[in-house]
């Protein structure tokens, strides 16, 4: 009686004694589609079991997997599959309340079915629609709320549909956290996890504080490193818990202080601190606004994380600062107005205020390097 259920895949002569072995054996090397998703992260697996693996390593918890017994309200009107938990996950992407009874009957019902966005399943081209519009809500949210504190991205030329992923989803997961409802606040953490996971993944990509050879000829990776700075000044907003030394400084884990020694790292190895590297890496044919922008964009970055190596502190006592203001050898940023301009008009008319950035004037006597000794007095 052996191998009396033989695969039918084309090419393949596996044979098997129990029909659930075959399906086994068909579910996990022929499955086309990935059927078990991890509600964490993401990840996609053809078994049950190999995902309820992956739960118990990667993400340390034993919670069941399996559908609800009972969909929430929202999940059942909307014909969406429901995983558990208040708020489920359906509802904390789809920003909606999550509940078990809708009241009031059938009236009642359909006014809460019109106020929830149709699934994916559904609606595919809605979905998407809906997806950008929370994106750009939140990427509003952040230039509202955050980016008056932390001006180091461009507005007026940051484009929701353009920028690198880790950059868009670092800026949509400040966003979500200044909204200041549970809810969205606890999808950003998840969000900032999966980035962290990304980051670090990524390591080889961006990390250039140990690699031989780097330097300010080497292609610099701004946006990923302004997604890192985000990624750690998030950590600090919700992982610190107001937790501050004698100092008065607040205080990040181990891990993401060593995030930030790397990019500190990194920024040092390849020149950015230089006003005449930012300055090398254009030509004498690039437009005067465009060279403008790159170069506040690198020196409001650099800025950006000199402010939050004086803001931090590891988790032992006597670290020395991992950024001093004499590595700082460029002028401090200029025009705000310009800079936080958007429309062509206000651009035009703050233009006229500024003189260009010349790439033979390296403005020395300038640089904040110049004060340093002032800065470390007050930093002290």
């Amino acid at each position: 009686m052996y191998g009396a259920f033989p695969c039918q895949y084309p090419g393949c002569n596996a044979r098997y004694r129990r029909k659930e072995h075959l399906k086994r054996h068909e579910g996990s090397k022929h499955a086309q589609l990935q059927a078990f998703v991890c509600s964490i992260c993401g990840s996609q697996y053809r078994r049950s079991d190999t995902l309820r693996r992956h739960v118990q390593r990667r993400h340390k918890t034993t919670e069941p997997l399996d559908r609800a017994r009972r969909a929430c309200a929202g999940c059942h009107i909307g014909k969406s599959r429901c995983e558990g938990g208040v708020p489920c996950d359906e509802c904390v992407r789809r920003n909606i309340p999550c509940s078990f009874q809708v009241k009031g009957g059938i009236a009642e019902q359909e006014r809460f079915r019109n106020q929830i966005p149709l699934s994916s399943s559904a609606n595919p081209e809605r979905s998407r629609e809906f997806y950008w519009e929370k994106r750009k809500q939140y990427v509003d949210r952040y230039f509202e709320v955050f980016h008056p504190r932390w001006p180091f991205i461009h507005k007026g030329t940051f484009n929701l549909h353009q920028e690198t992923p880790l950059l868009l989803q670092a800026i949509v997961a400040i966003g979500m956290w200044t909204s200041r409802e549970l809810p969205v606040q606890s999808a950003a953490v998840e969000l900032h996890d999966k980035l962290d996971c990304a980051i670090r993944d990524q390591r080889e990509k961006w990390d250039a504080s140990e690699v031989e050879g780097a330097c300010s000829n080497c292609f610099w990776p701004i946006a990923t490193y302004q997604a890192i700075l985000l990624h750690i000044i998030f950590s600090a907003l919700t992982r610190s818990g107001g937790i501050v030394n004698l100092d008065l400084k607040a205080s990040i884990s181990a891990e993401d202080f060593t995030l930030l020694k790397s990019l500190v790292g990194s920024c040092r190895r390849l020149g950015m601190f230089s006003y005449p590297n930012m300055l090398a890496k254009y030509k004498e044919t690039d437009l005067p606004p465009f060279v403008w922008v790159g170069v506040e964009e690198f020196k409001r970055f650099n800025i950006s994380l000199y402010k939050l190596c004086g803001q931090l502190s590891s988790a032992g006592p006597g670290d020395k600062p991992l950024l001093s203001a004499s590595e700082l050898q460029f002028p401090l940023p200029s025009n705000d107005p310009m800079w936080n301009s958007t429309g062509k008009e206000d651009w035009h008319a703050y233009a006229k205020e500024e003189n260009m950035v010349s790439l033979n004037n390296e403005f020395r006597e300038k640089w904040i390097s110049k004060c340093a000794d002032i800065l470390g007095f007050l930093a002290s």
